[in-house]
Parts: C-alpha cells; sequence; structure tokens
C-alpha cells in the first residue's frame, strides 16, 4: 500500500493571497495610526455617500415611474407596462450596485490596499455580495474594511429589495 497518497500535503502559504499596503515596507512596519484613521474615515464617508446615492436612484427611478406610469399602462396596456416598469428598476438597481462595486475597487486600488482596480471590484463585490470567497485578503489592519464593505451592501441590497417589492406591489394591483 502506497503510504504517499494518505499523508497531509505541506502547508502552503500562498494558497489564500494576501495583500500587501502597498508600502512595500508591510513587513517591517506597520502602518501609522494616522492612515489607518484616514482609510477608515474615508471608507466610511464613501459609505454614506453610496447610500445617500442609492436613496436619490431610488426615489428619482420611483418618481420617473409614478410620472409614467398611467402613460405606460394606457400606450401598453398594465401587463406590459408593469413588465417594463420591473425591469426598468431593476436595471436601474443593478447599475447602483455594479457602480457601488466599482467604486469600493477604485476606493481600495488608490488607498494601496490592492494592486488593482479590476483586484479591488472583484475584492468588493464579493464582499458587497456577501459571497466572501476569501481568495483575496486584506492584511491586518485594513480586514475590517471587507467587513465595512459588507455590511453597506447587505443594507444597500435589502433597500433595493424593498423598492422592487413595491414596484411589483404596485404593478400587481393595477394588472
Amino acid at each position: 500500500m502506497n503510504n504517499k497518497s494518505l499523508e497531509t500535503l505541506p502547508e502552503n502559504r500562498d494558497a489564500r493571497k494576501s495583500v500587501c499596503d502597498g508600502t512595500g515596507m508591510d513587513q517591517f512596519l506597520p502602518p501609522s495610526r494616522k492612515r489607518i484613521v484616514k482609510v477608515y474615515g474615508l471608507g466610511v464617508l464613501l459609505t454614506i455617500v453610496l447610500f445617500l446615492f442609492q436613496l436619490m436612484m431610488i426615489f428619482d427611478v420611483v418618481g420617473e415611474v409614478l410620472h409614467y406610469k398611467t402613460w405606460l399602462r394606457e400606450t401598453l396596456g398594465p401587463k406590459n407596462a408593469g413588465k417594463l416598469m420591473v425591469l426598468g428598476c431593476f436595471f436601474a438597481l443593478m447599475a447602483v450596485h455594479a457602480g457601488q462595486t466599482a467604486l469600493w475597487g477604485i476606493f481600495l486600488y488608490r488607498t494601496r490596499l490592492l494592486s488593482s482596480i479590476t483586484e479591488g471590484a472583484y475584492f468588493s463585490g464579493a464582499s458587497v455580495t456577501t459571497l466572501g470567497y476569501g481568495d483575496i485578503l486584506l492584511k491586518y489592519p485594513w480586514r475590517h474594511l471587507g467587513t465595512m464593505i459588507a455590511i453597506s451592501g447587505v443594507l444597500m441590497f435589502g433597500c433595493s429589495t424593498a423598492f422592487l417589492f413595491l414596484v411589483l406591489q404596485d404593478v400587481w394591483q393595477h394588472s
């Protein structure tokens, strides 16, 4: 019997990608308290701005849907108008969430926490959706940014879900 197949593999330290803070000296010098406060403060500010942007989009979309609702129903009929309203709201919310992910990716790249915008967008997309693959990780003390991104994503997806429910409710009442 071959015992080699039962042996455990040597631990691979590079199995999960670890990303430096961009200084090139992350192994020797931890980031300053000022930098930590600045990055986390900017992260909180970005969270607030993104949430306000989503609320503005939701209320603008609601306003436009209400403005054209009667005309759409008269022109397309109640069922087709309802489908178009739900589809339009879905695409608007999809664009908001994609934009949110892209802005977090830019933030992570500009603060030198990740090496590229696409890597930042991938990490933020996995965090915003709470998918959390874990193949890209932020080093200490930046790990909590992933949690902050995930919490904001859950709240924003919850608002989007509530908004789509209201649109669907209105469509069902008039079809």
